[in-house]
């Protein structure tokens, strides 16, 4: 190497720092502008965790409070053989009836006659 050459290489060096420096810190820049990406999605997803959290307790108290509701129904609500069941029996009860005031007023007309 000559004299000469040593400022070339110099030079040749120092644009070559100049330049990894430069690569550097663009990607220290986009490595920062990532980190930052990535924490906003972490907050939006620790956020949505909790929106599902709440949603899905929410989901659960209804669907307990319909099932008691359904429970309740179940137990009051009357089948049509019972329905049936108790027709039969008014019927039967007002036929009695009918048949003990047909009595009686024969008893009166009798009497009276």
């Amino acid at each position: 190497m000559t004299s000469d050459d040593m400022p070339s290489v110099a030079l040749s060096l120092e644009t070559l720092r100049r330049l990894v420096e430069v690569g550097f810190a663009q990607v220290n820049g986009q490595i920062a502008l990532l980190r930052q990406e990535l924490e906003q999605v972490n907050a939006q997803h620790a956020n949505l965790s909790q929106r599902v959290e709440q949603d899905r307790l929410t989901a659960d108290v209804r669907h307990a409070a319909l099932e008691s509701r359904l429970d309740a129904l179940e137990r009051e609500a009357v089948t049509r053989s019972q329905l049936a069941d108790r027709t039969r029996l008014i019927i039967a009860i007002v036929g009695v009836l009918v048949t003990v005031a047909s009595a009686v007023i024969a008893l009166i007309a009798l009497t009276r006659g």
